[in-house]
């Protein structure tokens, strides 16, 4: 078979070299950037009704499971691995940008970025009890080819050890010291990370939450309130050119790619918030007579869940009695993992609704 058949460019093997712009470097079109700038400060606007910011980024449950790994695990057990997975991984998301918040209180004058042995524990946390990844989580320690669904595959450039560290190191410190506009250094810090590749897997999903974390740490948004994974499961295919092309040097096309996600994730979530502020506020006129049933229910704008143990905490009334009457009028249900917790159903399924 020559080389130049169809085939035989399908199975060739390209390399991704680390992106590397200079400090001050730009990758979004101007209307591209100010579209997302705008659709940013439409969902900061809108997020002020929520009494957690942070309230959005919630359990994602990846069915996708590499089965040379789990293939002979028992299915309930498997189920329940995933589940414990999905709430370790949000747990991590949240540590994160706590951390950057943190950062920030202790030097507002130097832009948040984690450290390598930060990153490696970041990518531990998220690894952890998920079926997908094997090992102990850390930097990889074997070179990386990706394959993509068509066959094309992709040599990641960067070789483990101590070459993969220094990268790692120049990432950090190029997100320190950035003077690009804050946006494209969200956009520019999300696809080196990815082109270096320093895990052997996840590297994705942490790359997608540490953009988040910029965009907060840049006061572009309150929150982790962007469904960027939804956003990349439905438009893989181009989200993947975009990283190679700036592999390439064409960073043109990833940022403009960045912009886009961030512009439609964010209309997705100002259409979501508003959902949950209308379903609310519909429960609690339903109540409006009982103050304790409204304070019970103004909770959810904070919690997906309450309980009676949590509430005691925040409450100066009992709220047994109440929950058990928002109970009989089918206003709450209970949690369907939680025991002892209650939920508003609608109001779940507005926060576990993907992007798309």
């Amino acid at each position: 078979m020559s080389s130049g058949s169809p085939a035989a460019a399908a199975t060739a093997v390209r390399r991704v070299v680390p992106v590397v712009p200079p400090l001050d470097a730009e990758a979004i079109p101007a209307g591209a950037r100010r579209e997302a700038l705008e659709a940013l400060a439409d969902l900061t606007e809108a997020a002020a009704y929520l009494g957690d910011p942070d309230m959005f980024h919630r359990p994602r449950f990846r069915t996708m499971v590499h089965r040379r790994h789990i293939g002979s695990a028992d299915p309930l057990q498997l189920t329940e691995r995933i589940a414990t997975a999905a709430e370790d991984r949000a747990s991590a998301g949240l540590l994160a940008v706590h951390s950057v918040r943190a950062e920030i209180r202790e030097r507002p004058d130097r832009r948040p970025c984690f450290a390598p042995e930060s990153l490696a524990e970041l990518h531990r946390l998220i690894a952890a009890a998920d079926p997908n990844i094997p090992g102990r989580g850390g930097f990889r320690r074997s070179a990386a080819t990706v394959t993509w669904t068509d066959g094309r595959r992709f040599a990641i450039d960067v070789p483990p050890g101590r070459a993969l560290r220094g990268h790692v190191e120049r990432w950090f410190r190029w997100g320190t010291r950035t003077t690009s506009p804050p946006l494209d250094a969200a956009a520019f810090s999300m696809v080196r990370l990815v082109t270096i590749h320093p895990f052997p897997d996840a590297n994705g999903r942490i790359a997608r939450l540490l953009a988040q974390c910029d965009l907060v740490a840049a006061g572009l948004m309150p929150g982790l309130l962007l469904d960027l994974e939804g956003w990349v499961h439905g438009h893989r295919y181009e989200h993947d050119e975009a990283v190679v092309a700036a592999s390439e040097g064409r960073w043109t096309q990833w940022g403009a790619l960045f912009a886009r996600a961030v512009t439609e994730t964010a209309h997705h979530r100002i259409a979501a918030i508003g959902t949950h502020r209308r379903l609310l506020d519909s429960a609690i006129e339903r109540v409006e007579d009982d103050p304790v049933a409204v304070a019970v229910l103004t909770h959810f704008r904070s919690s997906s869940a309450v309980s009676a143990q949590w509430l005691r905490d925040r409450m100066s009334h009992d709220p047994e009695p109440t929950l058990a009457r928002l109970l009989e009028a089918g206003i709450l249900t209970a949690h369907p993992r939680l025991p002892g917790a209650l939920v508003h159903p609608e109001l779940l399924a507005v926060l576990d609704a993907p992007f798309g």
